[in-house]
């Protein structure tokens, strides 16, 4: 067991209170930039301004303390203004994937129950039916039309909460147990969750960026990842409490990311794996449009170290690609320090304020069990679950399986279930559920399997069809029809015929014997692979050599035609 080398004091400040400290101050330098367009941004005084009419107007649409109101949206500079409202007033945000289909959608309105709802214009079909499948009253939805106000909706605009004056925010008794968020999660087995996340969590996880500011460089950050992830939670309130400002991208875009870091010199960014390994393939991907970079975090998947040094050695001597690893239910746990750059597949040190982390298992490896400051509260609805991931004394089982060393933390295994798609935690009893409705199939068992690039994972099927099924469904038509149920991340993208899922006597699915069957059956394809490759150099060698014998043999005739003699009639 090893603790944090620096302790972090709990704060009993509410989010809002500690992101607007000296809120008296006016500041007019833009914090919050739209950087495709750079007019469109939020002063630290405009910022504050908005978050009090927006609570202002919450309370006045009926929303009391201790409501959950849903955002369905894409990121935009407007979004924290959403998040910060919606705690401001008491209640609870809750923030979903735009991807997400109807019945996503529904599983976490059922869990978390919003009250009112705010919506991208897209998004507001599939969020109205997935609120009527659930039986939720929809007369408090409102059009986030953040850029022209919709004016042909019979939805409301977001905008007309703006119409109804200022309020300071409620109050906070006890930040570690008012919740702020209800955060989506996959836990480490089963179905999507709903995190129950206080303020002091919020406030922890910010204060960490803050107090490990560098003092060698000007902070200037860019981030395009989800609002409502846990990996970036941490990036706009500690912004804002350091007054340095972030460009939030709507969608992330390789091309304009690359402008957008040379155009404004960004100093900071957050990434997810597969992006930092594709970014240093890029054409417009050059030591110019790097030079500013001290610091690229990021999570959500390993990252080997050969994968890294290409983009690494694009950039300056003095900047540094960190690991950040960590979970929903505590944050981020272990990073890289900052400026140093990381030489070896660790995910880092722990992190101030994490009293302790062990290895849960006799030896050197085992479960990593942490001791954060301030973790989730308890999943929604599912208290066996709670219990599972947090002991009595406050210690969280993270379902990774690593060890310790020097004080860095490694990451090996995954003992939990979930497949980690592009950043995305996906649940296989999810993918599970969905296929088990299709009319052929009579059983079925989800794993995480390797991308061939070694990047990441995605999800393999291993099906069982019924009895009488005279055919076996392309992997295109069982992925359609997981399309129509969920994400597309979700989809499988392997499938494997099987006659039987092995189970317990419980009726559990043994995941770990489809992982060695997989295993075997990757090994075997590799040995296939290698003789293959030999046969091939073998038949090159015969052939070089059959070839070589016979230009010789041909040399040999030519030599002795032309020494015989000619014959004179």
């Amino acid at each position: 067991m090893f603790r944090a080398v620096r302790r972090l004091m709990a704060s009993n400040m509410d989010l809002l209170s500690w992101t607007f400290q000296n809120q008296s101050e006016s500041d007019e330098t833009p914090l919050l930039i739209d950087p495709s367009n750079t007019e469109r941004s939020f002063s630290y005084s405009k910022l504050l301004s908005l978050t009090k009419q927006l609570i202002a107007g919450l309370k006045y649409a009926g929303i009391t303390p201790g409501d959950c109101v849903l955002v369905n949206a894409f990121n935009d500079i407007n979004y924290p203004v959403l998040y910060f409202g919606i705690v401001g007033t008491g209640a609870i945000f809750t923030g979903v994937n735009p991807s997400y289909t109807v019945d996503e959608l529904a599983h976490h309105m059922r869990l978390t129950k919003p009250k009112a709802f705010i919506v991208e214009p897209d998004l507001l079909e599939k969020t109205i039916q997935a609120a009527r499948d659930t039986g939720l009253d929809t007369n408090k939805m409102f059009t986030f039309d953040h850029s022209t106000p919709n004016t042909t909706s019979s939805i409301p605009s977001w905008t007309t909460l703006f119409n109804h004056g200022s309020q300071e925010w409620t109050p906070v008794p006890d930040p570690s147990q008012a919740i702020a968020q209800y955060a989506s999660t996959s836990g480490t087995s089963g179905l999507p969750k709903a995190a129950a996340i206080p303020h002091t969590y919020h406030v922890s996880q910010a204060a960490l960026l803050a107090t490990n500011q560098p003092s060698s460089y000007s902070v200037r950050r860019l981030t395009a990842l989800p609002p409502f992830h846990a990996f970036a939670s941490p990036i706009v309130p500690a912004s804002i409490h350091m007054r340095v400002p972030v460009y939030i991208m709507r969608r992330f875009d390789m091309s304009a990311f690359l402008a957008h870091l040379e155009q404004y010199q960004i100093s900071e960014t957050y990434l997810a794996p597969p992006v930092i390994v594709a970014l240093a393939q890029h054409p417009g991907c050059t030591r110019e449009a790097l030079k500013s970079l001290r610091q690229i975090f990021y999570g959500g998947a390993p990252l080997k170290l050969a994968n890294r040094l290409p983009l690494a050695e694009l950039m300056d001597e003095s900047a540094a690609i960190q690991p950040v690893w960590g979970m929903t239910e505590t944050g981020w746990i272990t990073c890289g320090h900052w400026g140093q750059q990381s030489a070896d597949e660790s995910v880092g040190w722990a992190l101030d304020g994490f009293d302790a982390m062990r290895v849960d298992r006799d030896g050197l490896v085992g479960e990593l069990v942490v001791k954060p400051p301030a973790p989730m509260l308890r999943y929604l609805q599912n208290e066996v679950a709670t219990q599972e991931t947090i002991t009595e004394d406050g210690w969280v089982r993270t379902g990774d399986i690593g060890y310790v060393e020097a004080g860095k933390v490694f990451v090996v295994d995954r003992k939990k279930d979930i497949i980690k798609v592009r950043g995305w935690q996906v649940s296989p009893v999810e993918i599970e559920a969905v296929l088990l409705q299709h009319p052929d199939i009579q059983d079925v068992a989800v794993i995480g399997i390797s991308e061939e690039n070694g990047m990441g994972e995605i999800p393999k099927a291993f099906v069982v069809l019924k009895s009488g099924c005279d055919y076996q469904p392309e992997l295109r038509d069982i992925q359609k029809f997981v399309h129509g149920k969920l994400a597309k991340y979700k989809a499988p993208q392997a499938i494997a015929f099987v006659d039987s899922i092995p189970k317990n006597p419980t009726g559990k699915i043994i995941r770990r014997n489809l992982r060695q069957w997989e295993e075997r059956r990757a090994a075997s394809d590799r040995l296939k692979e290698e003789r293959r490759v030999a046969d091939s150099w073998e038949f090159l060698f015969i052939s070089s050599w059959l070839i070589s014998v016979i230009v010789l043999v041909c040399c040999l005739m030519q030599r002795k035609a032309l020494r015989r003699p000619a014959h004179h009639s």
